[in-house]
């Protein structure tokens, strides 16, 4: 009995690392902007398609946030946004997925804050930050992102957040997932995602 225990402990092991190798995206941070720079000009695209079980919406990525933008692409493309979570439910305002803190990548990104362009509106999708106790420098994390449900509500994130994009399709889904039922904002039955490129 032990050595089955032994042995199955061995290969949720090997599962589990494996699964990390699938979602290892890590960047050096000096090599961040410069990579990035170069991986969005190799790598164009903007338009996205978001599964969920509550159903599919379509993220239209801006290219006026460029290192943003190649930093999505480049997790999509790496499958590090499949079977991820939305995880956060802020109450009227937005919901929230990707990978939380404790499982947070290795870099962040330089903000690319522009109010005279993008804003906190109904659909807006934007990246989250860390605790400054974590993130004394206000940089963007590079893979938790929130979309905006209620822009009045929303208002005070402007000049704060980068806006990345926003919701072209299926935004009633995204109020699907707004109206899960949650405790201290976190969804009781958490909504699995996966994104894929479209263009």
């Amino acid at each position: 009995m032990k050595r089955k225990l032994y042995q199955y402990g061995i290969l949720l092991g090997l599962l589990m690392s494996v699964s990390a190798c699938r979602k290892d995206m890590r960047l050096f941070d000096k090599e961040v902007r410069p990579t990035l720079e170069e991986y969005g000009k190799q790598n164009p695209e903007t338009k996205l398609q978001v599964t969920t079980r509550l159903g599919n919406f379509t993220i239209q990525l801006y290219e006026g946030t460029p290192l943003h933008r190649a930093n999505f692409v480049r997790l999509v493309k790496g499958g590090y946004y499949t079977d991820l979570f939305f995880y956060r439910i802020v109450y009227a305002t937005a919901i929230q997925g990707g990978a939380e803190w404790m499982y947070r990548l290795d870099y962040d990104l330089p903000t690319e804050v522009d109010t005279s362009k993008f804003r906190h509106k109904r659909g807006a999708v934007a990246m989250a930050q860390y605790d400054p106790s974590m993130n004394p420098e206000g940089n963007t994390s590079a893979s938790e992102f929130f979309i905006i449900t209620n822009a009045e509500e929303a208002r005070k994130f402007d000049g704060i957040y980068t806006v990345v994009g926003e919701v072209t399709e299926g935004m009633e889904v995204v109020d699907k997932i707004k109206e899960a039922r949650a405790f201290n904002e976190k969804p009781v039955d958490p909504i699995k995602f996966s994104i894929r490129i479209l263009d």
